[in-house]
């Protein structure tokens, strides 16, 4: 895809960027070969960690090599940036300004001149070769300060908003947990593992790692609990009850409420409900309510409230276990008070995500004014 180019003012002219900068590779300095100190050290996604002794002494911009393949990040300081990353040198200065470039390359989408594949990244020469929307320098100095003036304010704008989640989520965790405590006066609290039943999930059958998918059971992957569902939905895998008796595919019931077991995945916290038999990898665990007891949707609105990272054995390798379900304790309240629980909860929840709905849409918007903006700014209309 080549680099779309628009009309620009009288006294711009397009320019292409190895005639106005200069991008250096940078150097392989592993986290255990660095002395902690005042320089600032740049890999592809930004500053990650620091030494003593700088690579580049002036200011610069970092542009991600591989990794986070062109962004952009400005360095005012001595630095030193790390082989998955360039640092721009500036040729002429009365030429170009470093700011005016940055904002540049902080807007540019190198989806244009990316390398594909495995390890996707971009080529210096390419990057070089681009064309560069170039103004008078006075110019360039009036727009970045007009940028750093509304982009400040957007900015701003931005972070309050990114607090305002913040707050709601934890407004949603303090409600959901007052709802279960104030139970607890009133009505016996058990072990969480007295009144469901564990069912942990099957290693990936061989049929299916063929590319087996047939039928209208669903098979689960942890992968497939990445979504903004609170039920499991768009399996990879069917099958149907024929392969599943042939394969000998444990079944898990309707309504169970389903963990991640093991892994990161324990650290995003979710559970999803099942509504359908489904089987489901050994990477999810499914906890099935003892209906004399408890319902499946209060046993789902209990589990809103724990943390599964408070759970987790301090191993190398995150897991939740049967011991960690016996740890977590539950009002046994009545079924008519579970009724009225499931309904507050749901109020809440449900509360909360438009909050966190409209919160989104004004991100969103202010994150397509800031592009506008800088779309502007190059296009000589800021």
């Amino acid at each position: 895809m080549e680099q779309v180019l628009y009309s620009l003012p009288d006294g711009w002219k397009y320019q292409k960027l190895k005639t106005l900068i200069k991008m250096h590779y940078g150097k392989a300095l592993k986290a255990v070969d660095r002395i902690q100190g005042d320089v600032p050290v740049y890999g592809s996604n930004g500053i990650v960690g620091s030494h003593n002794e700088h690579l580049w002494s002036q200011p610069t911009v970092v542009i991600g090599r591989k990794g986070s393949v062109g962004e952009a990040n400005l360095s005012l300081t001595p630095s030193w940036t790390i082989d998955t990353a360039y640092y721009v040198e500036i040729i002429d200065q009365e030429v170009l300004d470093l700011m005016y470039f940055y904002h540049f390359a902080d807007r540019f989408d190198v989806s244009s001149i990316s390398q594909k594949g495995v390890k996707p990244g971009i080529n210096r020469n390419d990057y070089l070769n681009l064309s560069f929307p170039l103004p008078p320098l006075k110019e360039q100095k009036r727009i970045v300060e007009k940028l750093d003036a509304l982009l400040t304010r957007i900015d701003t704008a931005i972070e309050h908003l990114q607090e305002s989640v913040t707050l709601a989520d934890a407004l949603s965790k303090n409600g959901l947990s007052e709802i279960f405590e104030s139970l607890k006066d009133r009505y016996e609290v058990v072990p969480l593992s007295s009144v469901v039943k564990i069912n942990s999930g099957i290693a990936l059958p061989k049929l299916f790692k063929s590319g087996f998918s047939d039928g209208d059971i669903p098979f689960f992957k942890v992968a497939q609990m990445n979504n903004h569902h609170e039920t499991m939905v768009a399996p990879e895998i069917t099958f149907n009850e024929t392969v599943a008796k042939e394969h000998k595919i444990k079944l898990f019931p309707k309504g169970s409420t389903l963990i991640p077991k093991r892994g990161g995945a324990i650290l995003t916290n979710k559970k999803r409900m099942l509504l359908e038999d489904a089987s489901y990898d050994s990477n999810i665990m499914g906890l099935k309510a003892d209906e004399s007891k408890i319902s499946d949707e209060y046993l789902f609105a209990f589990m809103r409230t724990i943390d599964l990272a408070n759970f987790v054995d301090a191993s190398t390798i995150p897991q939740v276990n049967n011991k960690h379900i016996d740890q977590m304790q539950i009002p046994l309240a009545s079924i008519e008070e579970q009724t009225d629980v499931v309904s507050r909860v749901n109020l809440l929840v449900k509360k909360v995500e438009t909050m966190n709905s409209e919160i989104q849409r004004q991100l969103d918007d202010l994150q397509a004014l800031k592009s506008s903006i800088l779309d502007s700014a190059f296009k000589g209309e800021l």
